[in-house]
């Protein structure tokens, strides 16, 4: 299936179907920035390496913004925990 498919798609699921629902899934602008592992990348974490010593690649999970309240065991944004923990209750 192509991305932008999916996107639309995955947005019509969970209830995006019109500007009055915050996205309209049929209309809105999807921009797709998708490109090819480094070689390097690829290279450090498959070229020559035993099957232990693989790593993960360039995967990643990057958020942040300036806040002063937190949770002092994660030291994740406070806002971040909560929503997490809203997320883990609704899939139960």
């Amino acid at each position: 299936m192509h991305l932008e498919q999916t996107v639309r798609k995955t947005l019509k699921e969970i209830g995006f179907v019109s500007d009055d629902h915050g996205i309209d899934c049929d209309n809105c602008q999807v921009i797709i920035n998708v490109h090819a592992q480094s070689k390097e990348i690829a290279d450090s974490v498959h070229t020559d390496k035993k099957e232990e010593d693989m790593g993960a690649g360039d995967q990643g999970l990057m958020f942040g913004y300036a806040t002063d309240e937190w949770d002092t065991k994660t030291l994740h944004p406070y806002s971040h925990v909560l929503a997490n923990q809203l997320c883990e209750e609704m899939a139960i």
